[in-house]
C-alpha cells in the first residue's frame, strides 16, 4: 500500500548507543549495527545517534 520511510525512530545519546550495540562509535557518520536494516547515524557534535528504520505497509486479503 505504502512505504513508511520513518516507521521506527530511535534517538539516543552516543553513550546509550555504545552500550546497546557493544560498539565504539568514535566519529560522526553511519554505522552498520547488528540486525539493523539501515545504518545508525551518529552526530558527535550533538552527542546523539538516530536509527530510522523504514517499513512497507501491505494489505493482505483473507479467503
Amino acid at each position: 500500500m505504502k512505504v513508511a520511510e520513518e516507521s521506527m525512530v530511535i534517538p539516543a545519546t552516543i553513550e546509550e548507543w555504545e552500550e546497546w550495540t557493544g560498539m565504539r562509535l568514535p566519529s560522526s557518520g553511519g554505522y552498520i549495527i547488528k540486525e539493523g536494516l539501515v545504518p545508525l547515524e551518529i552526530d558527535k557534535t550533538m552527542n546523539k545517534g538516530v536509527y530510522v528504520e523504514p517499513n512497507v505497509w501491505m494489505r493482505h486479503y483473507l479467503d
